[in-house]
């Protein structure tokens, strides 16, 4: 499966409004469901290729096109098992959506859960509100003057260095906390260098 080129992965969370971000759910080579978002998605008639999880919260399916793949395990959340599943097909490279919103709890594992692959799987989530991506050594990132720019370590802590934000990092030591939020880019990109994985937050805006 790693000739699909655009592949997406919609979570339970809060579906997008943006009709940009619809249609770039919509325009994509390949669709994964995970769970109970299938609803979501028949509700905006996008047809996944592929649901995944315990599948007991769908409604009725009637199109033999879309594959089932029950994860009955309860020892993981179906978002775990689906990006493992994507690594085990070789689908290595994917967009997010869905990831926020609704249940807090999920809301906060999912970023656990994303922290634990970015070593494994290139991901970019998208919200209404921000463009979300890992860090892992020095990454250049597209930007605009202006934009917010939050950093986040989810377990451990992290050395970081950074250019073009105007709150400069140098070495700077990040755990598992706030201090590192509503920064702002000086120019159309910045650079971040991390000793390990954070989650890189930028707004729309």
């Amino acid at each position: 499966m790693n000739n699909k080129k655009n592949v997406s992965v919609i979570l339970n969370g809060q579906m997008p409004t943006d009709d940009n971000i619809i249609n770039q759910i919509t325009n994509s080579d390949y669709i994964i469901a995970v769970d109970g978002s299938a609803n979501k998605l028949f509700d905006l008639e996008i047809i996944p290729d592929v649901i995944i999880g315990d599948l007991d919260s769908l409604q009725n399916i009637n199109n033999k096109n879309i594959e089932l793949v029950k994860t009955p395990n309860q020892n993981k959340t179906d978002f775990r098992k689906t990006l493992e599943w994507c690594i085990e097909k070789n689908i290595l490279d994917i967009s997010i959506f869905g990831i926020s919103g609704e249940s807090e709890d999920h809301f906060l594992g999912n970023y656990y859960t994303l922290s634990d692959f970015g070593e494994k799987i290139s991901w970019k989530a998208f919200t209404d509100f921000s463009v979300i991506s890992p860090c892992m050594g020095n990454k250049k990132f597209e930007s605009f003057k202006g934009q917010k720019v939050s950093l986040f370590c989810m377990k451990g802590s992290s050395t970081v260095n950074s250019e073009n934000l105007k709150y400069p990092l140098q070495s700077y030591h990040l755990k598992p906390s706030d201090d590192a939020v509503r920064n702002l880019s000086l120019e159309d990109h910045f650079t971040i260098e991390s000793t390990t994985t954070i989650l890189v937050f930028q707004s729309k805006l």
